[in-house]
């Protein structure tokens, strides 16, 4: 019995020794090269926005647009390359998360034999009385020596379940990151199309003019007297909302009336509310199925999202807020998400969220109570926390700090995806501007 207890310690001892959920250290280097690429590449990608900005200042000649232009294309190229060193990055940690999530169900199935082998041990004891116990041993000394092996096995038993509820905390815990980061994975990878196409739209964007102008300064002279009121470069701009119901006239007249309430640039409100929407890929694609759980499912094929809305964070909340609206909580759509999803309407607020800004709406539009799924409530929702993060400057910078926190939850954020996505909300807003 001593050998047997003497190893279902040894076992437990090393299940519980050693960092398990530590980054290896060359891992680890590997994530700070990639870091510090990262951050050169922004370097040089701030040097074209100096550049871009310096053209817009001057007078427009052809020389100085298609200088703008190449300028342009640059720093998409660069943000490309950005964002494929921050998904290489992304996957590498959810390999290293997967690998830690193994490694904790190991030492779990570990604590859970020893456990099993306690409990034997102590079974098999309590089915001898003490007088049989006491003729088995030759000595009071072997009979004392057992009571203490059989007290040290009730003690490690203790041990071992304590072992078992703190790695299974470690290991929901895991879980949890490894959904974070494949829910980073496709944001990336959805972004970086975007940037493709957005390159794609510059090159041409380039290729016409010059065809157009045939390289002649007279020419271009011309064209940039033309109109610059086309609504289809307006609709162009805002096609997501035009997609989902939203006319052109209505997006403008009311992210003009929003913005103006609220301090900010109208076509910054504009573009921030097309780039949020169009790269989720997901909105509005999600009923609820369980008002216990949160669990939703995917519209168009039926996918099940079992962290579809968070069950304490929000779902009382849609479902007080669909209630007081009159919507049927299993039939109101709301976006999907490998890890909790929930967003509501144009703006793409979680309930959380929207219950922080919904006084606001009701006091400026007069709607009691407020609607998440109205564009009128849900623009003016979104210009005032765009405002309150700092929009309202009506600076670059402001803007750039208020789209990061729109996005990734953190003003001054220093990730690939969060920072060339403020970038794009700032490339959309300069072209809307141009339109309105």
């Amino acid at each position: 019995m001593k050998k047997v207890i003497f190893l279902l310690t040894f076992l437990l001892v090393l299940a519980l020794s050693g960092p398990v959920f530590n980054v290896r250290a060359g891992l680890q280097e590997e994530i700070d090269a990639r870091n510090k690429q990262i951050e050169e590449l922004q370097r040089q990608i701030d040097a074209y926005q100096s550049q871009i900005d310096e053209n817009s200042q001057k007078a427009r000649t052809l020389s100085g647009e298609i200088g703008s232009l190449n300028a342009q294309i640059s720093k998409v190229q660069l943000e490309i390359r950005s964002l494929g060193i921050a998904i290489e990055q992304t996957g590498i940690e959810t390999a290293n998360t997967q690998e830690q999530i193994e490694i904790a169900q190991g030492k779990l199935d570990t604590h859970k034999e020893a456990l099993a082998q306690y409990i034997r041990i102590l079974y098999q004891a309590d089915q001898e009385n003490l007088t049989q116990v006491l003729f088995k041993h030759a000595t009071l000394s072997n009979f004392f020596d057992n009571l203490k092996n059989l007290q040290d096995t009730q003690n490690n038993l203790r041990t071992t379940i304590v072992g078992i509820k703190d790695l299974k905390a470690d290991l929901e815990q895991k879980e949890e990151a490894l959904l974070d980061k494949k829910n980073e994975l496709e944001k990336l990878k959805n972004f970086e199309q975007a940037e493709k196409y957005t390159l794609d739209q510059t090159k041409n964007q380039k290729n016409k003019l010059l065809k157009d102008t045939k390289g002649q300064e007279s020419k271009y002279q011309e064209l940039v007297k033309k109109t610059q009121k086309d609504i289809q470069a307006i609709k162009d701009q805002i096609g997501y909302l035009i997609q989902n119901g939203i006319s052109v006239e209505e997006a403008v007249k009311y992210g003009n009336l929003a913005a103006i309430g609220a301090g900010i640039r109208p076509a910054f409100l504009l573009a921030e509310l097309e780039q949020e929407s169009a790269l989720g890929g997901n909105v509005g694609k999600c009923y609820i199925i369980d008002k216990t759980s949160g669990s939703t499912r995917r519209i168009t094929n039926g996918q099940i999202y079992t962290k579809g809305i968070h069950p304490t964070r929000d779902l009382a909340l849609f479902l007080n807020i669909t209630m007081e609206l009159g919507k049927d909580p299993f039939q109101t759509p709301i976006s999907c998400g490998s890890s909790w999803g929930g967003a509501m309407g144009p703006a793409q607020f979680i309930p959380s969220t929207w219950m922080g800004y919904r006084e606001e709406v009701t006091r400026l539009t007069g709607h009691d109570p407020a609607n998440p799924w109205s564009i009128e409530d849900a623009f003016v929702a979104a210009a005032a926390k765009l405002a309150r993060d700092g929009a309202d400057s009506k600076t670059r910078a402001g803007e750039i700090a208020a789209s990061k926190r729109y996005y990734c939850g953190n003003s001054a954020s220093t990730k690939s995806g969060c920072v060339n996505y403020a970038n794009s909300v700032q490339r959309k807003a300069a072209i809307i501007e141009q339109n309105l």
